[in-house]
């Protein structure tokens, strides 16, 4: 078919198909609001022989027919194009629509009608509504994070013994809260796997992990909550250890373990252990004191079993030091058993 072949009806027909593929729906109405032509509506709107002839409030419902027949009458008299979105509920489902009402106009500028372009916007007000979701979203966790830091800043500042103290161990604390929230913010504020969590708070201060430190158990799929506070609990134990644990003077290994079970009320719970077996036994009472007292000791024993609604084991032996969490299934996941040394 070549160009010259296609009159004037297919051209209207090639026209009207790339419209309503479009999702665009067209009116035209006299000044009098009277319909003269309407193409591609709706299915579920008012169809057939009674819409040509007819008015607004055949083709709209109560609740908006008033308010575009008040909106085409304003465009009559000023001559100027407006929008308008409305909606229509079909089936339990809203659908919304954007007018554009724009004057026909003669030579002299008077008006002789109307033109109404209607097209489906129901993808954007989707995006919108999500867009909104996410800013309150947005807005609750970023408050929940500075009440964080906030926290944070006061023990931190009544643990110190000075200004650079309290700056050094500040600004690391901050440094681990800023890892984890990357990796929660990477899954969409889904949340982070546990162990990819624990080597990120691992590395910034002993780098890869070493031969003694092992991962063992189910690599459980923490939520933002719990990525956040365990991060913080992973970095305390660390910098804990390397002062004077298995990571550092007293030598020995680390074992962070996760085991998934049902509990006596048959509700899944994850128990996570942090294990130092010391090679050098640590017979003075300091080793137990210190990892307890002080900002390190208010992290582990009340801040996140606190934030988790959790339950806490913290035990120091000469031999061995144990901090153990059981979280409760509304913090987590559960993913395949995972394995590395």
């Amino acid at each position: 078919m070549t160009t010259t072949s296609v009159n004037e009806s297919d051209r209207l027909r090639f026209v009207l198909a790339g419209l309503r593929s479009a999702g665009v729906s067209m009116m035209y109405q006299d000044v009098s609001l009277v319909i003269r032509f309407a193409a591609n509506l709706p299915e579920t709107w008012p169809l057939g022989p009674l819409l040509e002839g007819g008015t607004d409030e055949i083709v709209f419902t109560p609740q908006h027919a008033a308010k575009v027949i008040q909106a085409k009458h304003r465009v009559i008299e000023t001559g100027e194009a407006t929008k308008l979105e409305i909606h229509r509920d079909v089936d339990q489902e809203r659908h919304w629509y954007m007018l554009n009402i724009e004057p026909d106009l003669e030579a002299d500028g008077k008006v002789i009608g109307i033109f109404t372009t209607i097209i489906d916007i129901d993808d954007l007000k989707y995006r919108e509504t999500v867009l909104k979701t996410l800013l309150r979203e947005l807005s609750h966790r970023s408050k929940n994070l500075l009440a964080i830091i906030q926290s944070v800043a006061s023990q931190t500042a009544r643990h110190s013994q000075g200004l650079e103290d309290f700056l050094l161990a500040f600004r690391n604390r901050v440094q681990s809260m800023a890892q984890s929230q990357d990796l929660v913010t990477a899954s969409d504020w889904r949340g982070a796997e546990l162990f990819a969590l624990t080597k990120s708070q691992l590395q910034p201060l002993i780098g890869d992990l070493p031969s003694g430190f092992s991962l063992i158990g189910e690599d459980a799929y923490l939520f933002p909550n719990a990525a956040l506070h365990l991060g913080l609990a992973l970095h305390e134990l660390t910098i804990d250890s390397l002062a004077r644990g298995a990571l550092g003077p007293a030598g020995g290994s680390v074992v962070l373990s996760a085991e998934d079970r049902r509990n006596e009320q048959d509700v899944s719970e994850l128990i996570l252990t942090w294990h130092e077996t010391f090679a050098t036994p640590q017979q003075t009472p300091e080793t137990s004191s210190r990892s307890k007292n002080g900002f390190t000791g208010t992290v582990l024993g009340r801040i996140v079993p606190q934030a988790l609604s959790a339950s806490v084991r913290h035990e120091t032996e000469p031999g061995c030091m144990i901090y153990q969490l059981t979280i409760p299934d509304t913090q987590y996941e559960v993913h395949a058993p995972y394995s590395s040394s």
